[in-house]
């Protein structure tokens, strides 16, 4: 088995030899060198077989095509409606408290003390989700003015005088779970 061993060391060294890009080429004083070339100008070595190994080819690299990229074409974003509403006063809100607490018979000190707590009495406040003077959500407001009748318009919560009828409504339903850390 050793001999077919060496034998076949022998065939993969030759066949490796064969691989190799060295030529003889003629230079000045004819001298031969051994140079690397292209496999293209190889010529076969008397006396050795030919095999088939590999020649170097330039594969052509294929030229990118233009892809098509779907670019959302974009509109014009809506301009929203800004509802500017009166800047009201500690005395004009205080004034809307007296007025809506008589129109609804609550006493106006518990609307006084829900405002105060909610929003320290500051009609623009906002937190999170919860706008406005008595701090009403979206879904409190709008319920609660369908029942009114009143416009349903979430911007109205920033609106002092709306907001206080609104709290002044839900007061005199006896509704206090809308407020369940200020409600006294």
């Amino acid at each position: 088995m050793k001999p077919f061993l060496i034998k076949t060391l022998i065939a993969v060294f030759v066949a490796d030899l064969g691989l190799v890009i060295w030529r003889v080429t003629d230079v000045p004083n004819n001298r031969k060198v051994l140079s690397t070339e292209s496999f293209s100008e190889l010529t076969p070595v008397p006396g050795m077989a030919a095999t088939s190994f590999p020649t170097e080819k330039k594969t052509p690299t294929p030229s990118p095509q233009p892809s098509i990229t779907c670019v959302p074409t974009l509109l014009p974003s809506p301009i929203p409606t800004v509802l500017s509403f009166p800047r009201y006063s500690q005395e004009e809100i205080h004034g809307f408290i007296d007025r809506f607490s008589d129109q609804y018979e609550v006493d106006p000190n518990v609307l006084r003390h829900i405002a105060t707590c909610e929003s320290g009495f500051n009609a623009s406040s906002v937190n999170g989700p919860y706008v406005g003077l008595f701090q009403f959500g979206n879904s409190s407001w709008v319920n609660n003015r369908n029942l009114m009748g009143e416009d349903t318009n979430l911007d109205l919560r920033f609106n002092a005088e709306e907001s206080v009828q609104t709290a002044a409504f839900i007061v005199s339903k006896g509704i206090k779970h809308i407020w369940p850390n200020c409600y006294p």
